[in-house]
């Protein structure tokens, strides 16, 4: 079960950034009142598909602002496992979201506090405290700094983060923890888009670069894999398939070390 819990954490990262609706941030088009989805990933043993696996299977309700008012989550058998809610003040900025498992033993509360540079979100688990995320935004609301904080263990466990941005793109992240850092280079097409990312390591010594192709619904369908020595180390295709308001209902992606999809997603919208 706590996968669930854990894709809710991926999914709800990021709502408040810079204001956009999780609509606008998830890029998607239209009016949607509801978002269906879920994701096959394949089990691989030895260059060899052996089966496939639920990663998450979600249904959200979306208010006229384009942000969620609830999500549903289901494992394998399309039985709900949580379900989560989400509170927004009057000026459509969210103040709290509550996730919890269907016999109620395991809920998450996330708190949000708005300052004048940022705001700050306090993570509970069954009414415990227990991650703290900071962020600092710029004048265009692009978020500049972010540091997670474990509130639970001991030693102050963290996660710091710097972004820098070069004609409103995204082009550079700092990151530092605990037990070291890394570096995150982007080079963006003309609409943003991350065509190239360089993962370099705190000797800034290149360790991986991963290169990316899109559509033009600025969906990503190609991402090549290079190592330090410029080797490609995996390859990956990915197909659409898309509705009238060119929304993709269907993602299936590849790799060129298997004939068979390693991962299946479909997605029913309702506007």
């Amino acid at each position: 079960m706590l996968k669930y819990f854990v894709l809710s954490t991926i999914l709800f990262s990021g709502l408040a950034f810079a204001q956009k609706s999780e609509i606008e941030k998830n890029k998607v088009n239209g009016k949607p009142t509801s978002i269906e989805e879920s994701m096959q990933k394949a089990s691989i043993r030895m260059q060899q598909i052996t089966g496939y696996e639920l990663q998450y299977h979600t249904k959200s309700i979306y208010n006229k602002d384009g942000n969620p008012v609830s999500r549903e989550y289901f494992n394998e058998d399309g039985n709900r496992v949580s379900s989560e809610n989400f509170t927004y003040n009057e000026e459509n900025k969210i103040i709290s979201s509550e996730m919890k498992s269907e016999d109620e033993t395991l809920k998450f509360y996330f708190q949000y506090e708005y300052t004048e540079d940022g705001y700050t979100i306090v993570k509970s688990e069954n009414d415990v405290n227990i991650l703290q995320t900071e962020y600092k935004l710029d004048n265009n609301q692009n978020v500049i700094y972010e540091k997670e904080t474990n509130l639970f263990e001991e030693g102050n466990l963290f996660t710091e983060k710097k972004y820098e941005y070069t004609g409103g793109f995204l082009t550079k992240t700092i990151v530092k923890y605990n037990n070291g850092s890394h570096t995150l280079l982007y080079k963006n097409d003309a609409l943003g888009n991350a065509v190239e990312e360089q993962y370099m390591d705190k000797n800034n010594k290149l360790i991986y670069k991963f290169v990316r192709k899109f559509d033009k619904n600025q969906n990503i369908t190609e991402e090549i894999t290079y190592d330090t020595n410029s080797k490609i180390t995996n390859s990956s295709q990915i197909m659409y398939e898309y509705d009238e308001q060119k929304n993709w209902i269907k993602r299936t992606q590849y790799t060129s070390k298997i004939d068979e999809p390693i991962s299946n997603t479909l997605r029913t919208i309702r506007y």
